[in-house]
């Protein structure tokens, strides 16, 4: 077969007005003649088709013609996945492709990025597997996304260099006037465009070229290599002894937590300290299995600290169990072999368990809602047998989902109780889904999050997660060994009060285990899940040993872990009262003001 072709693969281009026509016409001819097929792409404004104008034939010689280019298929209508070879074309075709619908608006710095044309190019940068290929001005197409331009080896037209440059780019000044990084070529003008377009194809064939036999034994360096890079990156985040959620917890308890602050601190956007009184209740659902103290305390402190109503739900209705290592600051955590409970998240939960404090009402039996009243869908085998099981279903979903009226917002809880508890529960998928339609913020912490990632909408059949920013676990965080859960618990925890102290010792003596998890192996591996979630035009976020991780995309918020339900919950805060409400992605990785950008 002859390395030059293109037989079976699918190139997209990007245009606009003001087009170079040669260039066009240049890639027809060639992908028709290396067997290729070629879609133009374009965003068209919610009509059936647009007419594109050129007034350049090519740049080296004087305009004799208009061409007009007629294109019938929307960027929002396909995914770059889709392609093989995605291509931005040149001149000024990406500065029009980043204008931000409605047409004529003023925008704001924030949705910069949010332009279908800008989206679409960056959901295929994030595709390894897809050659991009960006010449002349059309890298302007990336600058509103600089974190994928960060480190990124390219050539470009000297008009647009400060902002490529800007963007965080290395400029090669290759006299070939053509630069290949991996899964990028870029190029410096049309001029260029023969051995640009060659250097597509060699790209895209060398990609695709079956691995050869001798990889094998490069599989254990490439796979010690790539751990390395995770524990470099995590060696040089970590630091245990500075614990900024030890600080929230401390402020819950003495009454200094001024959570306005710490919102527009975290999220840069102000709060409208007058509005939590007005919302509903935000329901908490947790597991009667074990959750993670200060996933529900710290989380519940700051909601009800800013003046909001909080409901707390389990599987049944039985209260929720604190499991005794997030209670116990000599605990070692398994991934991390530190200490992750501070004293001061000992001593919130200790509040919340202790039936002399107005938080313990929160747990007590007759104040839990019992998640059980949004029913299951039948066994295949039961309808068959009785058709009739679907209505009923469908009138008893019905009802039980109205309960999502009572409630301005849900948070999932944490802890390894999520597990057998929430993740695969489809009475709490569809109390989700009923949350997620009508826009109410949905928030997903730590293994609460696998109930996210877990609720399949039943058109799409894809998570709700899907297309979108994510963060959870990365498989660094995962425990090898020592992975389990609590039996339902057999006591009420107002017994171990006794003269206004806790037995703690006789509290964790009457946890019973229940380990099913193989030693070396881990029990659950959430990034990959996470990320199958996600998809393609999706990304996951969790840099190894940050303070924080937390992901907002529109109305859904996840986190990674135990001390990230606190900026968590302040970026929720930021969704429901902002002056103006959060929109848009943010991330939070460090304890400080969230970046749009990761």
């Amino acid at each position: 077969m002859n390395d030059k072709t293109l037989f079976g693969k699918k190139v997209a281009v990007l245009v606009e007005t003001e087009y170079i026509y040669d260039e066009i016409q240049y890639y027809k001819r060639r992908v028709l003649e290396l067997g290729g097929e070629l879609t133009i792409l374009s965003y068209l404004w919610g009509r059936e088709s647009i007419d594109l104008v050129n007034d350049i034939d090519n740049p080296d010689r004087p305009v004799t013609s208009v061409h007009r280019l007629t294109v019938d298929q929307c960027v929002t209508k396909h995914e770059p996945s889709e392609f093989d070879v995605v291509i931005c074309a040149a001149n000024y075709v990406a500065v029009r492709l980043r204008e931000i619908p409605p047409m004529g608006s003023l925008g704001s710095p924030e949705k910069v990025g949010s332009a279908p044309s800008v989206q679409f190019f960056a959901r295929a940068m994030e595709n390894k597997k897809i050659v991009k290929a960006a010449m002349c001005h059309a890298l302007w197409l990336l600058t509103p996304r600089p974190d994928l331009l960060q480190g990124r080896r390219v050539i470009c037209h000297t008009v647009v260099l400060a902002d490529v440059h800007n963007a965080g780019a290395v400029f090669v000044p290759e006299p070939s006037h053509v630069v290949v990084d991996d899964d990028l070529v870029t190029a410096r003008s049309f001029a260029d465009v023969e051995p640009y377009f060659e250097a597509i194809v060699n790209t895209l064939v060398h990609r695709s070229r079956p691995t050869p036999s001798g990889g094998i034994g490069d599989t254990a360096d490439n796979i010690v290599s790539a751990l390395e890079a995770r524990l470099i990156e995590a060696a040089k985040n970590f630091n245990p002894a500075s614990r900024p959620v030890s600080k929230a917890a401390k402020g819950l308890l003495d009454d200094t937590l001024d959570v306005a602050a710490e919102v527009e601190r975290m999220t840069n956007v102000e709060l409208d300290i007058a509005s939590p009184a007005k919302h509903k209740p935000i329901l908490m659902v947790t597991s009667k299995f074990g959750t993670w103290a200060s996933e529900l305390t710290i989380v519940a402190g700051v909601l009800l600290k800013a003046g909001y109503k909080v409901k707390i739900a389990t599987e049944d209705g039985s209260p929720p169990h604190f499991l005794s290592p997030s209670l116990d600051p000599h605990f070692l955590d398994g991934a991390w072999r530190w200490s992750v409970v501070s004293q001061e998240e000992r001593e919130l939960a200790l509040k919340f368990l202790n039936p002399a404090y107005s938080e313990h009402e929160l747990l007590k039996v007759g104040n839990v809602l019992n998640l059980s009243q949004i029913p299951k869908p039948p066994q295949v085998g039961d309808y068959i047998r009785d058709p009739s099981l679907l209505e009923r279903y469908k009138e008893a979903l019905a009802k039980g989902l109205a309960i999502a009226y009572d409630y301005d917002g849900i948070i999932i809880a944490g802890g390894s109780g999520a597990i057998p508890g929430l993740m695969a529960d489809r009475g709490l998928h569809s109390l989700i889904l009923a949350f997620h339609a009508v826009g109410k913020p949905i928030m997903g912490q730590c293994n609460g999050g696998l109930a996210l990632a877990q609720t399949i909408h039943p058109k799409s059949g894809k998570s709700i997660l899907q297309g979108r920013a994510v963060t959870t676990h990365s498989w660094l965080d995962e425990y090898q060994s020592g992975w389990g859960w609590i039996y339902e618990f057999p006591k009420d925890p107002d017994v171990y009060w006794k003269n206004g102290k806790f037995d703690f010792e006789a509290y964790s003596a009457a946890e019973k285990w229940f380990n099913p998890g193989v030693s070396g192996n881990p029990l659950i591996d959430s990034e990959e899940m996470f990320t199958n979630a996600a998809g393609i035009g999706g990304m996951f976020f969790s840099p190894p040993g940050t303070p924080y991780s937390v992901v907002v995309d529109g109305h859904l918020i996840t986190c990674r872990t135990t001390p990230d339900g606190y900026p968590g919950v302040l970026a929720m805060i930021a969704v429901l009262d902002g002056l103006p409400p959060l929109t848009g992605r943010l991330f939070i990785d460090q304890d400080e003001t969230g970046r749009h950008h990761p």
